[in-house]
């Protein structure tokens, strides 16, 4: 059962009325064999996907890709559909706080040395079965598992037509 809670003081508050964010779960392949990133959390250090709100003005694939972006300076292709969510409770001033977040899966195609959060996070590459471990959280951890076995169908690009007028 979801429990709502209203949530006061964070970044575009106004925007949502419950504790649901997104995730992405950032995947490569080095040397044929699947890697995910995971970046620390900014309080307690701990090993999580980066995830945040979502917000109004993208849609919740959208959103993930953007938090990739901010806090694990991460881009690619994002599939648009979720692998399925996974709850965290939080502790904060308000007390304990219930978040569901869904996750999507996210093709790094660029690594970046700079991005907006550089300064207060880590981030690093593990194989799938460890970074489902070092999050902690089962359900994260089989999202992490079938986040890998995504094929991944990059958009339809047009055709040139290329050597039709000699």
């Amino acid at each position: 059962m979801a429990l709502d809670f209203a949530v006061t003081g964070a970044p575009h508050a106004s925007l949502r009325t419950t504790n649901s964010q997104v995730a992405a779960i950032p995947l490569r392949w080095s040397d044929g064999a699947p890697e995910v990133l995971l970046i620390t959390s900014r309080g307690r250090s701990q090993w999580i996907v980066p995830k945040g709100w979502a917000l109004m003005d993208c849609l919740a694939a959208e959103c993930a890709a953007r938090e990739a972006y901010e806090e694990a300076g991460v881009t690619g292709e994002v599939e648009q559909y979720s692998l399925g969510a996974f709850e965290y409770f939080k502790q904060t001033k308000q007390g304990r706080l219930y978040f569901e977040v869904t996750a999507y899966a996210l093709h790094v195609e660029r690594v970046l040395a700079d991005w907006p959060e550089r300064n207060k996070r880590r981030r690093s590459w593990f194989a799938p079965d460890v970074a489902a471990q070092l999050t902690g959280n089962e359900s994260l951890s089989q999202l992490i598992k079938a986040a890998v076995q995504v094929e991944f169908k990059p958009a339809a690009r047009p055709q040139r037509a290329v050597g039709l007028l000699n």
